[in-house]
């Protein structure tokens, strides 16, 4: 067993922790979180954004989804942590695994977790999947949060990375399309219809899109570490003091905006007079603050309501928009001219870092990249079937002239965050290779051009992604589609398009401005992997007496390797749809191409 887990487990016993959880997760329910919140991969060795680890004194077991399974497999190996596949028939949650274990001790069973990273829902479901699993009121576990035992582990080694504390960003109003008082005035009136006075908000990129501001403190994602607290009247923005120029002290002044410091927060959120309810989301606070809240106005005070800022940041403005629109396509066009690069090349000897440094290169010199929105991968041959696979300077892999090269990647501009995926061929597949090419692109296609009535989410369209795979009995791990930030995170919910129903999960209906993924996909572990990606923008059709029809708007126009497409497989549509999505990205692209690169994209 890794040394750190039995560090860990050692005081776990000097503190009488009978179980303890480690999530990704930061103090603000994060995704993608600062090297200093890296606790449970320093713990475990799993480097995946989606992750988290429960240890007991016999065992530690490990969470995450599909996307990482093979990835997990093997960076778990001789660790003797054991995988769990979240998702799968046969794997509990790990609440329900927790609630298991609880109900078989004699005493009363101690869970702890640094309760600035578990959301109170969580917690909530801890005791409703420990009634379920037969235990009564009286031996519900009992929770220890104030401790970060692992945290504390990490520390005491001396290499433990310093929180990030980067100067924030003002967000001119020609890319946000509205300023902060009209934002905070939309966020009032979500709060007047719950009979709310107050309202607290802690997830990072919801607070960079309400005050327009953007930072530094998390890699890819210009986020600033922050809290936010809204009343009726005024607003408090909790930031650690490095993050503080003039520029934002006089910002603040303009718009009656509070600035507070970061650690302050959970004295603040106890000590506030506060008047009437407050709004909070019990999916998104922490049990910590949720604590620190009801010590200041009573938990009967509490509202558990959707948080306002979700879907309004999620539908952008006709100034979003248009920015997106002429971001994307210069950005598709860096993305162009590396696949051009890489049909076009010797590439027997190329390896992934050095087609990552390619893309990345040609990113960055596309006027007002403010850098990536994520590691980008370049996958090469059975690589590719780990979703989120990384190629390192220890471990990556050395292409030739035949299989495929998969290359997901994404940059941040000041009006927009892209991501995009393109598989390609570097010489010689297979037959299987490029039929199952085919089909995820058949499935790319039908969901690019779907047309539908308002009222459905994405889990209505995911069929029309995945039909052709499941047709021949093969099917992807992971969502079809997650929704996309502007300059902001490159996962964005509340929207996503995925077929699985998964608990209580909250669906979101899709709506104009809203942005979403188009990425089916097939892995074959050991063998290759596919993948096809572009961003959609949600729009508005015709409205008759049928209701009001939608449909998506292409943002990524960035071509398709035609050497892996088995044109019979494709009827007469599908082939009228590629074509025509390639004279649009001819029409797009050809201010940013040269002569040979145009000429080649209009051949396809």
């Amino acid at each position: 067993m890794k040394q750190e887990i039995l560090d860990l487990r050692q005081k776990m016993q000097e503190v009488n922790v009978d179980a303890y959880v480690v999530s990704t997760a930061d103090s603000h329910n994060s995704e993608y979180v600062g090297e200093h919140y890296r606790i449970r991969q320093w713990l475990t060795g799993f480097t995946g954004s989606n992750g988290t680890l429960v240890v007991t004194q016999k065992d530690a077991k490990l969470w995450t989804d599909g996307r990482y399974f093979i990835q997990c497999e093997k960076e778990l190996s001789g660790s003797e942590i054991t995988m769990m596949k979240m998702g799968e028939p046969d794997t509990p949650t790990v609440w329900e695994y927790v609630a298991e274990v609880a109900k078989n001790s004699e005493k009363t069973f101690r869970v702890g977790f640094d309760g600035r990273t578990i959301p109170k829902k969580q917690v909530e479901e801890l005791f409703n999947k420990s009634k379920k699993a037969g235990l009564s009121e009286e031996k519900l576990p009992e929770i220890v949060i104030e401790q970060d035992l692992a945290g504390e582990l990490w520390e005491a080694t001396d290499k433990r990375p310093k929180r990030a504390m980067e100067r924030i960003r003002l967000l001119d109003k020609s890319f946000t399309g509205a300023d902060v008082a009209e934002k905070l005035t939309k966020v009032r009136e979500a709060m007047e219809k719950e009979a709310c006075n107050q309202f607290f908000l802690s997830k990072l990129d919801d607070i960079m899109w309400l005050f327009n501001i953007r930072g530094n403190d998390v890699k890819f994602n210009p986020m600033a570490l922050s809290y936010a607290f809204v009343t009726k009247e005024r607003s408090f923005l909790f930031v650690q003091p490095e993050a503080v120029s003039e520029a934002l002290k006089g910002y603040a002044g303009a718009f009656d905006i509070v600035i507070c410091e970061y650690d302050d927060v959970f004295k603040f959120l106890k000590e506030y007079p506060y008047e009437g309810k407050t709004l909070v989301d019990f999916s998104e606070i922490s049990i910590m603050a949720y604590k620190a809240i009801s010590e200041g106005c009573g938990e009967e005070q509490i509202i558990n309501g959707k948080n306002p800022t979700l879907e309004l940041k999620a539908v952008k403005n006709e100034t979003e928009i248009q920015n997106m629109r002429e971001y994307f396509v210069k950005d598709s066009a860096a993305m162009t001219k590396y696949i051009y690069w890489l049909k076009n090349g010797e590439h027997k000897k190329l390896t992934e870092l050095e087609a990552m440094e390619k893309i990345d290169s040609l990113r960055s010199e596309v006027k007002g990249c403010m850098g990536l929105s994520f590691t980008t991968i370049a996958a090469y041959g059975a690589n590719a079937a780990m979703m989120h696979y990384e190629a390192t300077e220890e471990s990556h892999a050395i292409c030739d002239n035949k299989g495929m090269i998969l290359t997901d990647c994404g940059g941040q501009y000041p009006g927009a965050t892209t991501d995009v995926t393109r598989t390609v061929a570097l010489g010689e597949v297979s037959k299987e290779e490029i039929a199952d090419f085919t089909y995820v692109l058949k499935g790319f296609l039908a969901l690019m051009n779907a047309k539908w009535l308002k009222g459905c989410t994405g889990r209505n369209l995911d069929i029309l992604a995945r039909q052709p795979l499941w047709k021949r009995g093969i099917d992807y791990k992971c969502g079809t589609g997650h929704g996309v930030g502007c300059y902001l995170n490159v996962h964005e919910g509340p929207q996503n398009i995925r077929w699985k129903y998964i608990g209580d999960m909250e669906e979101a209906v899709l709506v104009p401005g809203m942005t979403v993924t188009d990425e089916p996909g097939v892995y074959i572990e050991g063998q290759y992997g596919i993948r096809t990606e572009n961003t959609l923008l949600v729009r508005a059709e015709e409205e008759n007496e049928y209701g009001q029809f939608l449909s998506f708007e292409n943002l990524t126009w960035v071509p398709i390797d035609m050497d892996l497409v088995d044109l019979s497989i494709l009827n007469k549509e599908e082939i009228e749809l590629l074509n025509t999505y390639h004279r649009a990205c001819v029409d797009k692209l050809a201010p940013y191409l040269s002569e040979e690169e145009l000429n080649w994209l209009k051949k396809l």
